[in-house]
């Protein structure tokens, strides 16, 4: 019976010493933006810890699925100290001495250890574990965790959305509009001499008559003036490209007028626009075509400087050869002359009317309203330019972008101008973005 209970306070004994440990308290987990610290102190005045033994802190910072360990603390008693100390020496470490982070049981011992910060410690925990060992034994204790769902690294976001300051508007006319290529005559190089057989002219002169016959038809319109452009392509004397561009112009008119007396059309039933270089048209056909170098074209064809200094840059790529399928591919469709629009007066186009009225909300800064007012409408011609601004005046910049493009399309020239507004942003979070995708990297 002796026997027993002597042996019972034995391993009572023993088994305190196996579980005591150091008292760890004032723990941090900060980050300065580069690197993560962690500290704490270590009380190691443990009395219940024998000298024969050591204890082994291993700090670690972690989440549901990173792990990262720091530097090991050891907490030696006095003579396990001695022992390794011995140890070493007869392994011919004469001048084996405490490391960094190996300490002499005693003190409070502050610990402080960095490492760098991850992406992934958006929110991290900070435990420790440990492990007693001596007397060629070695027990694993309980892990603590000393802090918990500290969000170390904040994910770097976007900028809000930039709204343009202003946005280039027009009001609707009373007009019967039609698409910008869909009734085009094409011309011969510096001719201006309507050729029915060549380009599909014959075609397109068809369209325009049935389009001038189905407005004098409608009882319910009063034809004021019918609009007319004529363009050349930017090529040779800018001069003789606007004598040209008029003149083509004024062979489609008198084209109409001859074959359509029974309306009495005279040179004064029709407006002539443009008459000029087609710069806009060959800005819009060049992005439209597979020129590998079109971006450069399109550069060149926005930069502030006369016109004639753009015919020059776009000769010298790549020595003349893009300039040459230029001239095959793209310019015979910028020497013609289009039937744009009837103006008329009506009372029954209420389409015109809510245009305008959606135009005035834009103006006020009412966005939602004007888009819902213009909604209804917006499979009109007209609508097209309002429709993409109220968009864009929301930020709505991929759903405002395809009715700006219809809009230039149907020879709305402000609608460019929205264009390119909405292009400027999109290049500044652009920009934005790829910085933070930079900053991101140096955290992976």
């Amino acid at each position: 019976m002796k026997k027993s209970i002597i042996l019972s306070a034995m391993l009572l004994v023993f088994s305190t010493v196996m579980s005591a440990q150091t008292v760890i308290s004032s723990q941090s987990l900060t980050e300065d933006g580069e690197r993560v610290v962690v500290s704490f102190d270590v009380e190691t005045d443990v009395k219940s810890i024998p000298a024969n033994r050591k204890e082994i802190i291993m700090p670690f910072i972690y989440n549901a699925k990173d792990t990262l360990w720091l530097e090991t603390l050891e907490v030696f008693g006095k003579g396990r100290f001695k022992r390794e100390m011995q140890e070493n020496h007869l392994a011919g470490d004469k001048d084996w001495a405490l490391a960094e982070n190996q300490v002499i049981k005693g003190d409070v011992y502050h610990y402080i250890s960095s490492v760098p910060l991850k992406r992934w410690m958006k929110s991290t925990n900070l435990g420790i574990k440990r492990q007693m060992v001596g007397c060629n034994c070695e027990e694993e204790l309980a892990d603590q965790t000393l802090a918990e769902g500290v969000a170390l690294f904040e994910e770097p976001l976007l900028p809000a959305r930039r709204i343009p300051a202003t946005f280039a508007l027009a009001d609707a006319t009373r007009q019967w509009d039609f698409g910008q290529d869909e009734l085009e005559i094409i011309f011969k190089v510096s001719k201006i001499e309507i050729d029915s057989t060549v380009f599909n002219n014959e075609v397109t002169f068809g369209k325009i008559l049935a389009a001038i016959d189905k407005i004098f038809a409608n009882p319910k319109y009063k034809v004021d003036k019918i609009e007319i452009a004529g363009y050349a392509s930017p090529e040779g004397r800018r001069s003789f490209n606007n004598w040209l561009a008029e003149n083509r112009a004024k062979a489609l008119i008198n084209y109409i007028i001859e074959n359509r007396p029974q309306y009495n059309l005279t040179e004064d039933s029709f407006r002539l626009r443009n008459g000029e270089e087609n710069w806009p048209g060959l800005r819009r056909l060049v992005l439209a075509s597979n020129i590998a170098e079109k971006d450069q074209i399109v550069e060149i064809i926005d930069m502030d400087l006369p016109d004639e200094e753009k015919k020059l840059k776009l000769k010298a790529i790549d020595k003349g050869k893009v300039w040459k399928k230029m001239l095959n591919e793209v310019y015979p469709h910028l020497r013609c002359a289009r039937y744009l629009a009837v103006f008329y007066d009506s009372t029954q186009d209420e389409a015109v009317d809510m245009i305008n009225l959606a135009n005035q909300m834009i103006r006020e800064g009412k966005y939602a309203e004007a888009y819902a007012t213009v909604e209804p409408y917006q499979d009109d011609l007209r609508a097209y330019n309002t429709v993409g601004t109220a968009l864009m005046m929301q930020g709505k910049f991929e759903e405002a972008l395809p009715w700006l493009q219809k809009a230039v399309e149907s020879n709305t020239a402000s609608a460019q101008d929205n264009i390119d507004l909405i292009n400027a942003e999109l290049e500044y979070e652009a920009q934005k973005k790829a910085e933070i995708e930079e900053y991101l990297k140096r955290f992976e």
